[in-house]
């Protein structure tokens, strides 16, 4: 075999190693994510929507830092949106202090709706954003400096 296509080989063995590792690695961080019981951003927790309503399929997830704010976002499929998110947001509301800080009309589909409360940490404030559609819905939380409005 010539030099030029066993180093053609070894390159294409290395980068199929690597698909495999990383595909490995996001596999294992989507299924530990379905499993999750709370989301954590520093001191704060808050339950999940697995704890509050069942397990739900995990699509996706991420995790970030810009300016000052930790962001956490994960995407979630399920047939039974509006139910799912009417049971979170009560539980929300209620249990784990949370407030609306807009309107949330379940009946318009795609839409989203937006909570926070205070954070453990002084000064800050985390804000629940969800976004939603007929098959499923991302829950961002974001954590930084500033004050709640209430809707």
């Amino acid at each position: 075999m010539k030099r030029g296509m066993k180093v053609i080989l070894i390159i294409v063995a290395c980068i199929l190693g690597i698909g495999l590792v990383v595909g490995g690695i996001t596999f294992t961080v989507v299924k530990n994510s379905s499993n999750m019981e709370e989301y954590k951003l520093g001191n704060d927790t808050i339950k999940s929507i697995k704890a509050v309503v069942d397990k739900r399929k995990v699509v996706s997830v991420s995790t970030s830092t810009s300016n000052g704010v930790r962001e956490k976002s994960i995407e979630y499929k399920s047939s039974t949106v509006q139910k799912d998110l009417s049971k979170y947001v009560e539980y929300l509301v209620k249990e784990d202090n949370f407030i609306l800080t807009q309107d949330m009309d379940l009946s318009k589909i795609p839409a989203s709706v937006q909570l926070g409360k205070e954070s453990k940490d002084a000064g800050q404030i985390m804000i629940m954003t969800i976004d939603y559609t007929t098959f499923g819905y991302t829950i961002t939380i974001q954590k930084g400096e500033g004050t709640l409005t209430r809707y």
